[in-house]
């Protein structure tokens, strides 16, 4: 199935107008072929996961950009190191031209400092995540600009039961799996191999030194055990007979390297009662539902306890992936008090906030619009929507500025 990435535009048109470009992600989100696709027309592609290529940009990284065809792509350009990245930066400060290079990684590596303060003003960066639910149907998703304009999409919304959000879960949008199957067999062997590879990468990509490898592993199992839950360190510590030093460092790393996402807390001085604790959240359900043992079939079952915190894990996912192709950037973060009110997903677009809570029930009601009103009353006008997503099938009306919506209006046009 061939499918249209939302940002392959974008990246042509920030090669237009930038001196480099910068792809990250995951792992098997994408990247490769999204590369492939924007050299068609410009250059030869590099990549730096073979060992010839390699070794050649570790020993004389000056000498192995000389060699490339011009307008090339380097893909897993972060295996070069920070030899190749001042080599690079030297080359595009000799050179004023714009769509010099594109960059692809699999780590953060390409968006630390380090990298910001050397291109700063030279390049554009894209965050490439796996596959999106209007991505595989071949829809152009409008939810996160249209809930800044006060209302929810809903031409072509789609009406799933829970079986068929239970199916979404398990599938995750990882091309190989959320593409090629359906045999929980293979979703699962696939997702062992990939969480084992990602996990051997952490210690060897200029990432950081991991000195419990095995704790590495166990921390991903306790995260995918309490998604969309708040980062408490001392209870993983405890869980992993670690320090809590470790644990946050551990968690950096696993955050670098695309197995975890750690969503803000958001604050402002109107709502000073705010915690600061992230919440945590594997990067793609398939791989949190492979680590605890749900399947699609199991996460059907009412009586399942994961539906509901990996329903929300699967929003924030589609969200971030809305975000990163939004044309005004947009920041995904959540709220929680001390006094127990809390809202799932807070959009933030300049002074512009829409609050999201997600709830798996399929009848709303406006006690589930209570923590959004909260922000509403707090924010005024800075407040534009609240929406509360169901696995219904109607939207409705809850209050001024606040509606309730199927799960399934993030992908309708």
């Amino acid at each position: 199935m061939d499918v249209q990435r939302r940002l392959s535009p974008i990246a042509l048109e920030l090669l237009a107008g930038l001196r480099a470009l910068v792809v990250n992600g995951p792992r098997q989100a994408g990247k490769s072929t999204l590369v492939r696709h924007v050299q068609v027309e410009r250059g030869p592609v590099a990549n730096l996961d073979d060992t010839s290529l390699r070794e050649a940009a570790v020993a004389d990284p000056v000498a192995f950009l000389q060699g490339l065809a011009p307008h090339p792509a380097i893909d897993e350009f972060q295996r070069g190191g920070d030899a190749l990245l001042l080599a690079l930066k030297a080359a595009i400060d000799a050179n004023s031209a714009r769509g010099q290079f594109v960059l692809a990684g699999s780590t953060r590596f390409l968006t630390t400092r380090r990298l910001a303060d050397t291109l700063t003003g030279r390049i554009g960066v894209l965050e490439l995540l796996p596959l999106s639910a209007g991505e595989m149907r071949g829809t152009t998703e409008v939810f996160v600009d249209r809930v800044f304009e006060g209302a929810v999409p809903t031409d072509g919304l789609e009406t799933p039961r829970r079986a068929d959000y239970a199916e979404l879960i398990a599938a995750g949008g990882f091309p190989e799996i959320a593409l090629g199957t359906s045999s929980t067999r293979v979703r699962s062997a696939w997702c062992a191999s990939y969480l084992e590879t990602v996990t051997a990468l952490a210690n060897v990509e200029q990432v950081a030194t991991v000195r419990r490898p095995d704790a590495l592993g166990s921390l991903v199992d306790q995260v995918a055990a309490r998604t969309a839950a708040e980062v408490v360190p001392a209870d993983l510590a405890r869980e992993l007979g670690i320090d809590e030093g470790t644990v946050r460092s551990y968690l950096d790393v696993l955050a670098t390297v695309y197995l975890v996402r750690l969503v803000p807390a958001w604050t402002t001085s109107h709502t000073n009662r705010s915690k600061r604790r992230s919440v945590m959240h594997l990067i793609d359900t398939a791989l949190a539902a492979h680590v605890i043992g749900a399947t699609a079939r199991q996460l059907a079952d009412v009586e399942s306890r994961w539906f509901g915190p990996l329903l929300e894990s699967y929003v924030v996912g589609e969200l971030a992936k809305q975000a990163s192709w939004s044309e005004q950037p947009v920041g995904l973060r959540h709220y929680r008090d001390r006094d127990q009110r809390e809202v799932d997903v807070v959009l933030e677009r300049g002074r512009d906030i829409v609050g999201i809570e997600v709830k798996a029930t399929a009848t709303p009601r406006a006690a589930h619009a209570a923590h959004l009103e909260f922000l509403r009353n707090r924010l005024g006008d800075r407040f534009k929507l609240g929406v509360v997503l169901h696995g219904g099938e109607h939207v409705v009306r809850l209050g001024d500025r606040i509606v309730a919506a199927p799960v399934s209006s993030l992908w309708a046009g």
